[in-house]
């Protein structure tokens, strides 16, 4: 979508959109007063409903306040936080530099040394944050940045878990790559969900694979429930002992027998490498097993709106949307469409192109337009009744476990009908019999 940003939010002057996502926006901006470049994040509040709004917001300068107060070299610093128009605004430190996960898809690999450095200054970063109470949630190489100077910061925390007070109740946060047991199986994420990403993260910068390879969510879903990780061992055979026991210990399933904190961690890295020679710690060339070929990513949650809504309901909205703003609605439907999955967003950051006085007659329009062509306005097709999602819960939670009903609700915005869902469903089934025996009891 091609986002216009304001012009300014309280003193700092906005200059262009660094990034988008499912929940906000990230602007490069400038604070005037000491003549500093800053990163500005927002979160898309519009997409609540009225009686959240209010207590979100409140909860949410809770959270960024008390990120703010932790400061330590290895974490991105937060220096305001402010609200303008009813809009929250994060105000951070602006970073321009490579992400572990830049580096990891980067060869040669890092040695040993570089391994054991990026760990321990990401791992201090937690240790922080950790102590001030706060658990980042969304631990992932792209969140760890890699600056010129050889130092590491720490980007997004606290912000993952402000996120998360917007999201619906049950709701999952965090990547499912690097997401823990806990976080699967939809339970209180604790410190011990970040030692578990960090874990991960850990595992790739010495292999460039991720422990748990899947082709589906469900299979990723019951690998990491049950522990059943690649081995280390095997696909790196010349690492340090300690490090083998390292990484086993990190990706324990159960967060009570998990390395206990951010500090063990970084201790056990310490002394897994204090006795290598210079000449391991500096080798580039290690052996390492690499994947044959890349693995299915895990299956995607949902569908833009340009897939699932018909070709007729969007040309009708471009011609409600023309009247408005002239032919440029064309390529804003299409750019809009492409980036948001289900049409409270597509409705919402449409109405935003229109002036203020004309907006609320066409979000009735396009509503009124779409409940006459059947598309599906609520985010669950007119045949997906409360009652249907409860059973498919029931029958689905079996194979691949409490995400189900997380899994289910999100589907469903990209479907219209039973038959339709229930085929989507299945594929996150990975055996055929019980993926058959799924069809035919919900058909």
């Amino acid at each position: 979508m091609n986002i216009v940003p304001p012009k300014s939010v309280g003193k700092y002057l906005i200059d262009s959109v660094l990034g988008q996502g499912a929940m906000g926006v990230v602007y490069k901006g400038h604070d005037p007063d000491i003549d500093r470049v800053v990163a500005i994040k927002t979160l898309h509040t519009h997409l609540m409903n009225a009686d959240e709004r209010a207590s979100w917001l409140e909860r949410f300068a809770r959270e960024a306040k008390a990120a703010g107060r932790v400061l330590h070299g290895n974490l991105v610093t937060i220096f305001d936080y402010l609200e303008q128009d009813d809009q929250p605004y994060l105000v951070m430190e602006y970073i321009d530099s490579e992400t572990v996960e830049d580096r990891i898809k980067r060869r040669p690999l890092p040695n040993l040394q570089e391994v054991g450095s990026i760990l321990t200054q990401m791992l201090a970063g937690l240790d922080a944050i950790h102590t001030a109470g706060i658990v980042h949630r969304d631990i992932k190489p792209a969140n760890v940045l890699l600056l010129p100077n050889g130092s590491v910061k720490l980007a997004d925390f606290g912000v993952a878990k402000i996120e998360a007070l917007g999201a619906t109740q049950g709701g999952m946060i965090g990547t499912p790559d690097y997401m823990s047991p806990e976080q699967f199986m939809g339970r209180q994420a604790g410190h011990r969900a970040d030692i578990f990403g960090a874990g991960v993260i850990l595992f790739e910068l010495l292999t460039a694979r991720k422990p748990f390879e899947s082709a589906s969510l469900g299979e990723l879903t019951q690998k990491v429930i049950s522990g059943q990780s690649l081995d280390l061992r095997t696909l790196a055979p010349d690492l340090p002992e300690g490090l083998y026991q390292l990484s086993a210990q990190t990706l324990v399933a159960d967060p009570a027998n998990r390395t206990p904190d951010a500090r063990a961690f970084a201790n056990a890295m310490h002394e897994a490498l204090r006795n290598v020679g210079r000449a391991v710690l500096d080798d580039t060339d290690r052996t390492v097993v690499m994947a044959p070929a890349a693995p299915a990513p895990a299956a995607a949650l949902s569908q833009t709106m340009a897939d699932q809504m018909p070709k007729s309901a969007l040309a009708r909205i471009e011609t409600l949307l023309t009247t408005q703003i002239g032919p440029i609605a064309k390529i804003l439907v299409r750019r809009v469409s492409a980036s948001t999955t289900d049409t409270g967003q597509l409705i919402n950051q449409l109405a935003a192109e229109i002036g203020l006085e004309h907006r609320e007659a066409f979000k009735a329009a396009v509503k009124a337009h779409l409940g006459q062509t059947g598309a599906n306005v609520s985010g669950v097709g007119p045949m997906l009744s409360e009652e249907l999602l409860e059973a498919l819960t029931r029958e689905l939670v079996p194979h691949i476990g409490p995400i189900a009903k997380i899994l289910i609700k999100k589907t469903a915005k990209t479907c219209r009908t039973r038959e339709e869902l229930c085929d989507a469903l299945s594929k996150h089934i990975d055996d055929a019999a019980s993926r058959d025996a799924f069809i035919q009891t919900m058909a």
